[in-house]
């Protein structure tokens, strides 16, 4: 089932995406800033502790990014989407229970988190996948602007939430928010018509679909420079997250309504970017308004100014780079990549992507312990930046607009001789 670009928005399937996407999105970021305090100011965690349960968020990338999209392609996409959000509704309740019957340790939140990243990992390969199934090429990068920017009012809203609701409530019961949107995406996902797996799951084993999906990103040069910036990217920024947040209250010493409110605030930027990303695509091509937008990231740097609206200021210029980055990137390799590969792409590009984080998180800790926090948030916002070096030096650079997606050449490494059905 495939919508035309006149029926964009009413389409039911696309919109139950969508909506699925927007509720869940604005618990997320409840728990993005929730969960964090709650290791600090219920559990009284040092920088260690939070580095920790910032890579356990991520660390499921690493551990089943790449065999991620081979599984998913042997299952109907819908229950998978179904049942991972349940499984995350389920491990978040488990919070404020062991918090009421005060059980609730950092091991306990680092084991959620971990539990929770693992099905967030195949939830958001089927998702990714189902998206450019349903949406016509031509308007797939208005479709990524459209979730990226429902993505941004999530961003911008929940961490307010977040702060308000952990000043009056406590962390742990915050994050109920995140349990009620994720029993509400799965309500929205169940009504879609069936997501069927991809027509060529099953053909040769996990691994070796899996394999098919790694040749393919590190031998096409587009995707291949797309995933390296994103992950060095990320490789600095899950640091700089991190470490803002113990910046901001150990040393600014902000009160966490505060912390929540500029975090809030400064998410309009990514509302700002991803809304004009089509015509900074226009303007420059798609290869440099990616690249620009990965220069822009060095604008972090500006929390480091004395003062609450100096985090504030810093946060927006990196959160608008993120925006306006993420819809033509994104976009870009979905549309360079064969349709009976999506799954194994998405999760390919990922394991890099979102494998950086812990790995970066980790670094951030021992960075700050090694030159404080300031000192490292301002590298970090350097390293943002240089990662687009890559893009830079790559086809990408080149690339005016989008490609057709290309056909998959039958060879005896990638048995798919039908685009994937979703």
């Amino acid at each position: 089932m495939t919508v035309t670009s006149a029926a964009l928005w009413r389409h039911a399937t696309f919109r139950r995406l969508w909506l699925s996407d927007a509720v869940s999105t604005l618990g997320t970021h409840v728990t993005t800033v929730a969960l964090p305090l709650a290791a600090l100011t219920v559990l009284g965690a040092n920088a260690t502790g939070v580095a920790a349960l910032t890579a356990a968020t991520t660390l499921p990338y690493l551990l089943l990014g790449l065999p991620a999209g081979a599984i998913v392609d042997r299952l109907p996409r819908r229950a998978v989407l179904v049942t991972t959000d349940l499984v995350r509704a389920v491990l978040l309740a488990s919070v404020p229970l062991a918090w009421a019957a005060g059980r609730l340790t950092l091991a306990h939140l680092v084991t959620v988190a971990l539990l929770a990243g693992c099905a967030t990992v195949l939830f958001d390969v089927a998702y990714f996948a189902a998206v450019p199934a349903v949406v016509p090429a031509g308007r797939l990068a208005a479709a990524n602007a459209r979730l990226e920017a429902t993505r941004a009012v999530g961003q911008t809203a929940g961490p307010g939430l977040a702060g308000v609701l952990v000043g009056v409530l406590g962390a742990p019961v915050a994050l109920l928010v995140d349990v009620l949107s994720f029993v509400a995406s799965a309500l929205f996902l169940a009504g879609t018509p069936r997501l069927a797996r991809s027509a060529s799951a099953g053909a040769v084993g996990v691994w070796r679909d899996a394999a098919a999906g790694v040749r393919f990103v590190f031998r096409d040069p587009v995707v291949r420079a797309l995933t390296l910036c994103s992950g060095l990217t990320n490789l600095w920024h899950a640091g700089f997250l991190a470490m803002l947040l113990v910046y901001a209250v150990r040393e600014l010493r902000l009160p966490a309504a505060t912390v929540g409110l500029l975090v809030a605030g400064a998410n309009v930027g990514y509302l700002l970017g991803a809304a004009v990303a089509g015509r900074a695509r226009a303007r420059l091509g798609v290869g440099r308004a990616v690249t620009g937008a990965a220069v822009l990231q060095a604008g972090a740097a500006l929390v480091l100014l004395p003062h609450p609206l100096g985090v504030g200021a810093g946060l927006a210029v990196n959160a608008f780079a993120s925006g306006l980055y993420n819809v033509n990137a994104v976009s870009l390799r979905q549309a360079a990549t064969p349709p009976a590969l999506l799954s194994r792409m998405t999760a390919t590009s990922r394991f890099v992507i979102w494998g950086a984080m812990p790995l970066g998180a980790a670094l951030g800790g021992a960075l700050t312990g090694l030159l404080g926090a300031p000192a490292y948030l301002a590298l970090a916002s350097l390293g943002m930046a240089a990662a687009a070096l890559v893009t830079r030096c790559s086809p990408v650079w080149r690339s005016r607009d989008f490609p057709s997606p290309p056909d998959l050449p039958a060879t005896p490494d990638a048995t798919t001789p039908a685009p994937a059905a979703c």
